[in-house]
């Protein structure tokens, strides 16, 4: 696992767990279901909530604006097992989703100087940076200029650290698209190098997608003319990882910025616990 060590489970956690079914344990202590492997590129998983009673729900975003919410809780969850007990032992969805909705007013709480970020903006990549961790993992942000950052990203998940990706698309689409429009969050990565393969939680669709490393660092390019280019082999692979990235990116082209781990430190979700245990 490199420097960056999965949480250690804590006694009154284990304690709690030895009644509970292997299934329910699982979801406890792996919410991000990193023990399933890598999957396979263009069959997307769904990823369900932490839960003790054998209730299925979706970790899936509550609305437009709280994907960068439901990534950062679900960070926080895979770091802190304490926390994932506390979710999985009512009713999943709704403690998810008033998380959701305490992570963002705790990210949201400034802008770039001084006003609050536009909740309908979503997670600003700075407050996010504030707010996340995984354990005791702390995180900065950076611009996706290139591609040692995404390697980077890489590097941190092949060592067992997720790393939340902002997504959106380019300046062709117009300065909208260009700026950051979506979060996912890279929550596993096998090989070395370019090779091996990568997973993706998406938070609208609660999906666990899996991608090449390779695309992830260099995206295969727009499909090009020609009807025996487009009809080889070859072009139908990169088809079909285009269309799995996209669809891992939650519909964007492009990674355009990245929280990479910085720093030992506090998850901040034990600011927002109260709201869980309030339920």
């Amino acid at each position: 696992m490199g420097r960056f060590e999965r949480p250690a489970v804590p006694d009154d956690v284990e304690r709690h767990l030895e009644a509970a079914t292997s299934r329910a344990r699982r979801s406890v202590l792996d919410p991000l279901a990193r023990e399933r492997g890598t999957g396979t590129v263009g069959f997307p998983r769904r990823l369900n909530l932490p839960s003790l009673d054998g209730t299925t729900a979706a970790a899936v975003q509550v609305d437009e604006t709280t994907c960068g919410s439901a990534v950062l809780a679900m960070l926080g969850l895979a770091g802190d097992p304490l926390a994932a007990l506390r979710l999985a032992s009512g009713d999943p969805a709704s403690r998810f989703a008033r998380l959701q909705h305490a992570v963002q007013a705790a990210t949201n709480r400034r802008g770039l100087v001084v006003a609050g970020w536009p909740r309908t903006y979503g997670t600003p990549p700075w407050g996010a940076a504030r707010f996340a961790s995984y354990g005791g993992v702390r995180y900065t942000h950076r611009v996706a200029g290139s591609r040692a950052l995404l390697e980077a990203a890489v590097a941190s998940a092949r060592a067992g650290i997720p790393v939340p990706l902002y997504t959106g698309g380019d300046v062709t689409g117009g300065w909208g698209s260009a700026v950051p429009r979506h979060v996912v969050l890279l929550t596993l990565a096998d090989g070395e190098g370019a090779a091996g393969s990568a997973v993706l939680y998406e938070p609208s669709g609660a999906g666990l997608h899996t991608v090449p490393v390779a695309a992830l660092l260099d995206p295969p390019p727009a499909r090009s003319g020609g009807a025996d280019v487009s009809h080889s082999t070859g072009e139908r692979t990169a088809a079909r990882v285009r269309k799995a990235l996209t669809a891992a990116l939650g519909g964007w082209p492009h990674i355009a910025w990245v929280l990479l781990p910085e720093r030992a430190g506090r998850w901040h979700g034990d600011d927002v616990r109260v709201t869980m245990e309030a339920t």
